[in-house]
This record gives structure tokens, C-alpha cells and sequence, in this order.
């Protein structure tokens, strides 16, 4: 699979700034041993962020933020958009297969897990709607999943789960935990 992340100008900045650090450095070692290890400063930040993903040419996924950071500090960097995300997944774009946006989400790169928090909104290529206010995504296990209460609103009526929901990457095949709700029933 083919990525492409179109990310404004900062990639071209980047290879410039660490080259003017380098060569503007003066400072003994052990002055630079006493500054302190971590920042709390992200290596990348930047505002109205676009992401694509292709594959074999064709769209897979689409996402927005209005301000993505990167912090690499230590062993365990992730990406944080701290005003939101809103993702797009296409089996054929531009029918939208399911789509995800939310207040708040961190990316845990070492582990590769996705938190979405505060008004996380779920949609399948049926019409299912998920609303949480906390939801996990584990890539390596391809599975989306909460604890947290949960509704989900299909053609059918609206069910809610009390303790939590999981289902498939995609939204298509999906349980609720502690379940209670209303579901019409067509009379035959």
C-alpha cells in the first residue's frame, strides 16, 4: 500500500531547522546533559491538516483536523489532535464505507491505538449511528471498541449499551455490552 500525506510545508522546514541546530551548537556536553530529557513542546505541529491514504491509486481513507501535534520524546511517541479528527474510510470513493469524528484523539504509535474522546459519532455504510463519549481503535486486532455507555440508532430503532460495545473495524458487525432499547418490528 501506497500512503500519502499531503501535511502543508512543514516536511520541507524540517531538513532546514535541524540543519541551522547543528551547525549553531556551541555548548559543551555537559551543559547539554543538564537540559532536561523530555519537552512537552511536539515535534510537528501544524493546523488544517489533510490526510489521504491510497491504494493501487484509489482513495482509502480521508481525514481533517484543524490542529495535529507529534511528539517523538521518548520511547512511546504519538500523534494528538487536540481540536478533533474527522476520518473517512472508502471501499470504493467516493461511497463513503464508514466514518468517525470526535472532539479529541491521540495515536499510542508503539501500540497502535487510536482514543477518540468527547462526542465520538460512528456512521457505517448502512445508516448505523454510534454516539460515545470514549472509543478505542486497535489496529493490529482491527476491532473498535468502548466500556463507556453507548447508543447506536439503526432503521430499526435505537439500542444502548451500558457497559460498552465492540465491533469490526468498519462498523459493519457489531455487539453491544449490557444492551437495552427500542427496535420496530415490521408486521408481516
Amino acid at each position: 500500500m501506497k500512503y500519502s500525506i499531503q501535511i502543508k510545508t512543514f516536511f520541507s522546514v524540517i531538513p532546514f531547522a535541524g540543519t541551522v541546530l547543528l551547525y549553531s551548537c556551541s555548548n559543551d556536553l555537559e551543559t547539554v546533559n543538564a537540559l532536561p530529557e523530555k519537552s512537552s513542546k511536539p515535534l510537528i505541529y501544524e493546523k488544517e491538516v489533510y490526510m489521504e491514504r491510497t491504494d493501487s491509486g484509489k482513495i482509502k481513507i480521508k481525514a481533517y483536523a484543524p490542529e495535529f501535534s507529534y511528539y517523538k520524546n521518548d520511547d512511546n511517541p504519538y500523534s494528538e489532535f487536540n481540536k478533533g479528527i474527522k476520518v473517512e474510510s472508502f471501499t470504493n470513493y467516493p461511497i463513503i464505507e464508514s466514518s468517525i469524528s470526535a472532539d479529541y484523539a491521540i495515536y499510542k504509535e508503539n501500540v497502535k491505538l487510536w482514543e477518540a474522546r468527547n462526542n465520538v459519532i460512528v456512521t457505517n455504510s448502512k445508516g448505523d449511528t454510534l454516539n460515545t463519549e470514549l472509543l478505542y481503535f486497535d489496529q493490529v486486532k482491527e476491532i473498535i471498541y468502548t466500556n463507556k455507555f453507548c447508543r447506536v440508532r439503526t432503521e430499526d430503532g435505537i439500542l444502548f449499551g451500558k457497559n460498552g460495545f465492540e465491533a469490526d473495524q468498519y462498523f459493519t458487525r457489531w455487539k453491544l455490552k449490557n444492551t437495552k432499547g427500542t427496535v420496530n418490528v415490521k408486521d408481516e
